[in-house]
């Protein structure tokens, strides 16, 4: 790389939010950087398997250049083929998303990149990458050298972008200068459930709060949130004086609306299934309270479950079920203290930054 120049990253994007939120929130963090961004999509999901298990083999070897260039116009659509095999000059790959982690591969052999990848992908594995960026849940028994290691997730929160999102979504809503409280609602997956008696029971126990204190809520689904939870929700709190804002993921039309909730809000409560906008909440500065749902299992993920742990052990945030839920939020309330602020994505940053002087 030329010392002068500008360097260049290239991120790849599955086109999940959160995943490219997660290299999004890395990239906000380094400054004098040229950044760039494919969407990669794939002509069909078992070409996408097949490219996956193709790094899995063959990342740790040499590849022919116009083998590389097979395999990608093989697998991936003609637009995202085209315009991944036009990049050039770039200094760091980024990806987050098992989808994306053997184009990533690939292409840093054939444009010379260093390849970096954000969580681990399946099947390919972390030891084909010149770095690897994973949360404390994947923690490797030894950490190898191409390793970096964060709490949680990278993310785009920071204590300034959560201040300006609430006061940009405060403006386009009519909010009365009460209390309020954020709710940030996940959805099922294959350890947590969030079923529609359960969500009715939260939102019971959330006006009953909210009529004691003189509060409101504010509240976000995910996109993991069953559509007849969300048409639930939207029924009981879409005209309710008590609820000052409610937008589904699905329908949202006010932009960062995670970050402006987070914004507006004394506390948030954020569901155990969404590990994603934990880490986003943790990260904002203001009070964060941790929910815990229902388990298909009997029992909760246990590598996430000792990450939450951890996070309320070290001031971070709170923890609370339903039965708890209202001593739990009152209390927190009227706690003076101030949370720890995550930043994942900074330490994350660090290790590009490192990567970029070794090039």
């Amino acid at each position: 790389m030329d010392k002068s120049s500008i360097p260049k990253i290239l991120i790849l994007s599955d086109g999940k939010p959160g995943h490219y939120n997660q290299s999004l929130g890395i990239t906000d963090r380094l400054c004098n950087v040229h950044t760039q961004t494919i969407q990669v999509k794939f002509k069909k999901k078992w070409r996408d398997n097949l490219i996956r298990v193709f790094g899995y083999v063959f990342g740790g070897i040499n590849i022919p250049d116009k083998l590389i260039t097979s395999v990608l116009n093989w697998g991936l659509d003609k637009p995202s083929a085209d315009e991944l095999l036009k990049a050039k000059n770039f200094d760091i790959i980024l990806s987050t998303g098992s989808s994306v982690a053997s184009p990533n591969l690939l292409l840093g052999k054939l444009i010379d990149a260093k390849s970096v990848v954000c969580t681990r992908p399946s099947p390919l594995g972390i030891k084909h990458f010149d770095l690897a960026i994973l949360p404390e849940h994947s923690r490797p028994r030894k950490i190898p050298n191409n390793v970096v290691m964060t709490f949680g997730v990278p993310n785009r929160v920071t204590p300034e972008t959560v201040k300006n999102a609430g006061l940009d979504l405060a403006q386009k809503l009519n909010i009365s200068g009460k209390l309020i409280i954020g709710v940030l609602l996940g959805g099922d997956d294959p350890y947590y459930r969030i079923s529609a008696d359960m969500a009715s029971s939260l939102i019971d126990i959330l006006l009953d709060i909210c009529k004691k204190i003189d509060a409101q809520i504010a509240m976000t689904t995910s996109r993991r949130t069953d559509n007849y939870v969300e048409e639930m929700l939207k029924s009981r709190l879409k005209n309710d004086p008590l609820c000052c804002f409610f937008v589904s993921s699905k329908e949202n039309v006010y932009g960062n609306v995670v970050q402006g909730i987070l914004g507006i809000s004394e506390l948030t409560i954020v569901t155990e299934d969404s590990f994603s906008m934990v880490c986003e909440s943790v990260s904002s500065g203001k009070k964060s309270m941790i929910l815990n749902v229902e388990r298909k299992r009997g029992k909760p993920y246990k590598r996430r479950e000792r990450v939450y742990r951890i996070l309320v052990d070290q001031g971070y945030s709170k923890r609370s079920d339903l039965q708890n839920l209202m001593t739990d939020l009152i209390d927190y309330i009227k706690d003076k203290s101030n949370p720890k602020v995550l930043d994942d994505s900074q330490i994350a940053a660090q290790a590009i930054q490192c990567l970029f002087k070794a090039v």
